[in-house]
């Protein structure tokens, strides 16, 4: 993309572009946003961005899931780990709560 400036500050990022580029390219605002959420969330820490997104990992065969396994009562939650186990995968997920 050709900007004119990128500027990435402290819990900021922005970037100038040139009419032309909107006028003549495929690229409209939606993009420029979303390019401008994924560079923000690359830089941010891992434990703040957590604060931010719920992110979890599910690792079928972790003594979090074996306890799951033995004491849990949510057929979901032991359903899922054993899916999880016969696929061999260990699942990583984010949720955002949006109003």
């Amino acid at each position: 993309m050709k900007a004119i400036n990128f500027i990435k500050m402290k819990n900021r990022c922005e970037v100038k572009v040139t009419p032309e580029l909107i006028n003549n390219t495929k690229v409209n605002d939606e993009y420029l946003f979303r390019d401008l959420a994924r560079k923000m969330v690359s830089e941010i820490p891992l434990e703040k961005l957590h604060k931010l997104i719920n992110l979890n990992k599910i690792d079928p065969n972790s003594d979090e899931s074996e306890k799951v396994l033995r004491e849990s009562m949510d057929r979901f939650e032991i359903e899922q780990i054993h899916q999880l186990r016969n696929e061999r995968v260990i699942l990583y997920y984010a949720k955002v709560d949006l109003p």
